[in-house]
């Protein structure tokens, strides 16, 4: 008499696959939520570059002083938009690590970014140790 073999259902654990299937689930939820603050976050600095660039206006020119003002604060404009520039091509440059399935690698040492650090800064290219060396001056 030949006994008959019990299949475990995926939804029960039984099977590894089930489990598999499961974890990439879970990670692509997660990856959907870092995708979605990338989104956001561009979408968010684009907004501010245009309300910016529909402020500076040369207006009619004064006395040096006001020249001078004026001058100060669209060189403190411009400071801003390097600044959101940069965030802009941190966060394409997270875009496409997701397109590749490299996103949450550090760029220097390829361990993973912990989430913590993805959560505050989902645009992170390097890990917290990867990106202390690069900011520490050498002597």
């Amino acid at each position: 008499m030949k006994k008959k073999k019990l299949k475990k259902s995926a939804k029960a654990g039984g099977s590894p696959a089930g489990k598999h299937t499961a974890s990439r689930r879970n990670a692509g939820d997660k990856f959907k939520r870092f995708q979605d603050l990338l989104l956001r976050k561009r979408e968010d600095i684009m907004g501010m570059v245009k309300r910016k660039e529909n402020d500076i206006t040369l207006g009619e020119i004064g006395d040096e002083a006001d020249v001078a003002s004026q001058t100060f604060e669209r060189e403190m404009m411009f400071e801003l938009t390097n600044g959101e520039r940069i965030v802009l091509d941190d966060i394409e440059a997270g875009l496409r690590k997701m397109e590749k399935g490299d996103y949450g690698s550090c760029e220097s040492c390829r361990k993973k970014i912990s989430s913590v650090r993805l959560r505050a800064m989902p645009w992170a290219r390097y890990c917290i140790a990867c990106q202390s060396r690069t900011e520490t001056p050498s002597r």
